[in-house]
């Protein structure tokens, strides 16, 4: 018993050195992270600047749903870096994603703008591995100034909130309209071209890596038409590597990385230098979408063929589109987003098609089903000339195939054995 007693001893003692080297590694990559980040500015002032020196600070992508494009912060590096401060307009109650959520959908002022010392505010994406790069921006005094009186009237308590806006108004569009205020409009009068890409194409790479549909279901079935639309290059900056590019190619201020991923050290993985992780292009997954889609409706036409248990088949298959579908026109009613309220998915998945299970009479049932047949086709027509948008002609098959065993099919009697 004492030597086990030794051994566990001593591997509680080795485990906690190894926290106590990793905490150590911790900040020590943080310090090295803040150092460069005042070196930069030291080296933009011996270039003829004077101090403040106002930065631009992009992060890459990280794992979680929200931090997919990336993020952006402002920081101001003064001769004294104890006035130092970055001013990040991202921040809202993770700890709670279901009121930030319910914030976001309905427009309310569901994010603030902070002001933290640069160490704080790069601890969190240094400790989850995302590559951050700075760019001091070629200002003068007068305008320094005007961005600075900017950031400190906005971190005020009655100026801090804002309804957050994933394509229009958001942490980045609000750092990118605050240095073009300053710069006499430099970035919004950019004429370079477009690469082409809708906002809805923009908006796809952000939900790389997860779930291998959920980047169909988002960007197809949930994002409305408003989407469908190609951005102006002004527009395309409302992501974090837009604009830094933006900045680049403006003013010649190269992106230098100041805290490198990990992961992309040594790495030749796609994407890992440009977006901070190696996040592939995957298949579209609409042909496995119908596949599922049948999959999910087959019991509405085989519980006719068999004769039995049919009004639960009808209901296994129109449940859970029409739960869905529930949702997305909730959604619309409730919120002002134009993305949310004008998604012709809703006339695809129609909540009334409960109706198909109960509530109405066979015959009323077959004449509901005939009529939403029609709209159906109407929907499935207008996507194919081009006067609705969204890519959605593939999901026609799902209110499709029970609505078309409801008018067609009728209900078989329920079958009796006579017994003498």
């Amino acid at each position: 018993m004492g030597r086990i007693a030794s051994v566990v001893v001593a591997l509680l003692i080795a485990l906690g050195s190894v926290a106590r080297a990793d905490d150590y590694s911790d900040e020590m990559r943080l310090r090295a992270t803040v150092d460069h980040l005042r070196e930069v500015a030291r080296e933009t002032v011996e270039k003829g600047q004077h101090y403040p020196v106002i930065e631009l600070v992009t992060m890459g992508v990280g794992s979680l749903i929200w931090e997919r494009h990336g993020h952006i912060a402002l920081c101001v590096s003064y001769e004294n870096p104890r006035q130092d401060g970055c001013y990040n307009y991202g921040v809202g109650d993770f700890a709670h994603p279901v009121g930030m959520a319910t914030g976001f959908f309905r427009g309310t002022r569901s994010f603030y703008v902070a002001k933290e010392a640069p160490e704080n505010t790069l601890w969190v994406y240094l400790h989850f591995d995302r590559t951050v790069w700075v760019q001091p921006l070629p200002l003068d005094d007068a305008q320094k100034q005007q961005i600075i009186d900017k950031l400190e009237h906005d971190i005020l308590r009655e100026n801090r909130y804002y309804a957050y806006d994933h394509f229009w108004d958001n942490c980045t569009t609000r750092v990118r309209d605050i240095i073009d205020n300053a710069t006499d409009h430099a970035l919004s009068t950019m004429k370079e071209p477009s690469d082409g890409k809708t906002f809805r194409e923009l908006a796809r790479p952000g939900f790389y890596g997860l779930a291998h549909y959920v980047p169909l279901i988002i960007t197809d079935l949930a994002m409305g038409r408003a989407t469908d639309r190609v951005p102006s290059y002004w527009e395309r900056m409302y992501l974090p590597d837009y604009l830094r590019e933006a900045v680049q190619r403006k003013w010649a201020v190269n992106p230098i990385p100041i805290y490198t991923r990990t992961e992309c050290v040594n790495s030749t993985a796609s994407g890992c230098a440009e977006r901070g992780a190696p996040f592939r292009d995957p298949a579209s997954g609409r042909f496995w979408f119908v596949l599922i889609t049948l999959l999910l409706t087959a019991p509405a036409w085989a519980t006719r063929l068999w004769g039995r248990f049919q009004k639960t088949g009808m209901a296994l298959a129109v449940m859970p589109y029409a739960f869905l579908g529930t949702i997305l026109w909730f959604l619309a009613i409730i919120s002002p987003l134009p993305y949310v309220r004008w998604n012709e998915t809703c006339l695809l998945l129609l909540p009334a098609d409960i109706l198909l299970m109960w509530f109405l009479s066979e015959e009323r049932r077959r004449k509901y089903a005939k009529g939403r047949l029609l709209m159906l086709g109407v929907v499935a027509a207008l996507l194919l000339v081009g006067v609705l948008r969204q890519p959605i002609l593939y999901a026609v098959i799902w209110p499709l195939v029970p609505n078309a065993v409801a008018a067609f099919v009728p209900l078989r009697p329920l079958r009796t054995t006579l017994k003498t």
